[in-house]
C-alpha cells in the first residue's frame, strides 16, 4: 500500500510567490500540498472558539457557501467580511492575533483550506483580490512561515504523507520544535536518519506518525489556559506556551521536555508527568519498530 502526495501544481508553486531560479525556502512547499492537505495557520485559522476538526470544517464550509454568492466587486467583498464577523462574533482565544475572514474551502470540491481571495480560487477568474485582506496581497505572496527553514525536508514530507486532513496538517506543520524533537528521538533509537521511504508502504509507521500528530488535538495534559491547538509561531511574546516547573513536581527535567513543552503541558504531580513520558516513549518505540519491519514483497 502506498501513500502518494499528488500534486496540484498551480497551488504548489504559485508564480507570484517564487523567484524564477528559486523554490520555496527549505525546498518543500508547505502551504497548498495536494487536494486535501493545506495550511492556513499564519492566517489565524486556529484562532477561533471551536478549533476542533469538525468545528473548522463547518466554519469554512459556511464561509465558502457565502462567498460563492458574493459578487466579485470591492464593496461586496468587504461586505462579506463584515457579514462573517457579525455571524461568528469577535471572540478570539488570542485577541491581537488576526484571524482572516477570507479563509475558506478552495477548489470546486472544497476539500482543503485556502484563500478565497486568491486568483486561482473558484469564481475569481484569475483576479487577485488579496489586496482587500488585512495584510494585503504582498504579504500573502512573499511570506513563508519559519517551519519552511526550521524543519528538515524529510520531516516535512513525512507529515504531509501522514496527516490525512488539512485540519490536522495545518495544526502541526508549523510546530518545528515539536516535530524535530519527536523524529530526532526516533532517529537516535534507530541510530540512523529517517527517510520518506520508511513511511511509504509501511502502514504501521504511517499510523504511528498520525497518532503522534493527533496529540495536538487530544493531548490530555494540555494547560487549560492555552488556546489549543493554536500554535503562535511569530517572534513576539503575545501567546507564550506555559513553562513546566519541575521543581514543584520534585523531579528532574524530563527527557521529553521539548515535546511536552511544545504541547503546552501542565502537570499536577509527578505521576502525571511520568504517564506523559511513557505515552511519548511508546510512540517513539512503535515508530522505530514499524520503520525497522521488513516490507513483504
Amino acid at each position: 500500500m502506498t501513500y502518494p502526495v499528488p500534486g496540484l501544481e498551480k497551488w504548489r508553486t504559485p508564480p507570484d510567490t517564487l523567484c524564477p531560479q528559486q523554490g520555496p525556502p527549505g525546498g518543500v512547499y508547505l502551504c497548498q500540498v495536494n487536494a486535501e492537505i493545506s495550511c492556513a495557520a499564519c492566517c489565524g485559522l486556529y484562532n477561533v472558539p471551536d478549533p476542533s476538526p469538525a468545528g473548522l470544517a463547518a466554519l469554512l464550509a459556511r464561509r465558502s457557501e457565502m462567498f460563492a454568492k458574493t459578487p466579485r466587486r470591492r464593496e461586496a467583498i468587504l461586505s462579506f467580511r463584515g457579514a462573517v464577523r457579525r455571524i461568528e462574533g469577535h471572540t478570539r482565544p488570542v485577541q491581537k492575533f488576526h484571524h482572516c475572514p477570507y479563509i475558506g474551502l478552495v477548489e470546486p470540491e472544497r476539500r482543503r483550506a485556502g484563500c478565497l481571495l486568491h486568483p486561482m480560487a473558484a469564481g475569481n477568474d484569475g483576479v487577485d483580490f488579496r489586496s482587500l485582506s488585512h495584510y494585503g496581497a504582498l504579504a500573502c505572496r512573499i511570506y513563508f512561515c519559519p517551519a519552511h527553514t526550521a524543519l528538515g525536508a524529510t520531516y516535512k514530507r513525512i507529515v504531509q504523507l501522514c496527516a490525512g486532513s488539512w485540519q490536522l496538517y495545518g495544526a502541526v506543520i508549523t510546530e518545528a520544535n515539536l516535530l524535530h524533537s519527536f523524529f530526532n528521538s526516533v532517529e537516535r533509537r534507530l541510530n540512523r536518519s529517517l527517510a520518506t521511504e520508511d513511511i511509504v508502504d509501511r502502514p504501521a509507521a504511517h499510523e504511528t506518525v498520525r497518532r503522534f500528530l493527533e496529540l495536538k488535538f487530544s493531548w490530555p495534559y494540555r494547560d487549560a489556559a492555552y488556546p489549543s491547538p493554536l500554535h503562535y509561531f511569530f517572534k513576539d511574546p503575545l501567546c507564550p506556551k506555559p513553562s513546566i516547573d519541575y521543581g514543584v513536581l520534585g523531579v528532574k527535567r524530563s527527557r521529553h521536555h521539548v515535546i511536552l513543552n511544545e504541547l503546552a503541558s501542565a502537570f499536577r504531580n509527578a505521576a502525571q508527568l511520568s504517564a506523559a513520558e511513557k505515552l511519548i516513549d511508546r510512540l517513539i518505540v512503535d515508530l522505530a519498530e514499524a520503520v525497522s519491519t521488513r516490507i513483504r514483497p
